[in-house]
């Protein structure tokens, strides 16, 4: 309870649209995703009013079968940077409580976010919900955390550091090994 929405920013391809979609199906009875890329004409919830009955209203419309159960939806906004109004709405879905939501971003303070022109000699500030969102950092895996994910054993790993550390040939079964995994 008083969960504030999430934003997860990164770069490309480093697994945020996974994870939370993910997350969502085991921990969710509903799950509504929409990705701002792809899905450009899911921008026009956000228009207009952004409380978040009218938001609500306006997505089941627009996504065929989509199911808002409170307190058991999980709403998943996608490259968020490419719809501002989106972002200014977590504000709305922070105080209503019904729904969490989960925001992804690959470029957010990136792509001039927090810069609207409205007219080239009329420069504004975007509305981002300061202190109405949980964001946090999401980075891609290191060589060594990819291989834990891929269910290689410490002692692999740690032979492969020893061999490196001590300016040794890696055995020909783990150097196969390791490579058909640094080239995946």
């Amino acid at each position: 309870e008083g969960r504030k929405p999430l934003v997860i920013k990164g770069i490309r391809q480093c697994g945020k649209t996974y994870i939370v979609q993910k997350f969502a199906r085991e921990n969710y009875e509903s799950v509504v995703y929409m990705n701002f890329i792809l899905e450009a004409d899911k921008k026009s919830a956000f228009t207009g009013n952004i409380d978040v009955d009218t938001i609500i209203l306006n997505l089941s419309a627009l996504i065929q079968g989509s199911r808002f159960i409170e307190g058991k939806t999980c709403i998943i906004l996608d490259e968020i940077q490419e719809c501002k109004e989106a972002r200014t709405a977590l504000k709305s879905f922070h105080i209503d409580g019904r729904f969490d939501v989960i925001a992804t971003g690959s470029l957010l303070g990136v792509k001039g976010y927090g810069q609207s022109k409205k007219k080239k000699e009329d420069v504004g500030q975007d509305s981002v919900p300061v202190g109405y969102e949980t964001v946090i950092d999401m980075y891609p895996l290191d060589f060594e955390e990819f291989l834990w994910a891929n269910g290689i054993g410490e002692a692999v790993i740690d032979s492969v550091k020893s061999c490196f550390e001590n300016e040794k040939t890696v055995p020909n079964g783990i150097h196969k090994a390791m490579m058909e995994l640094l080239y995946r």
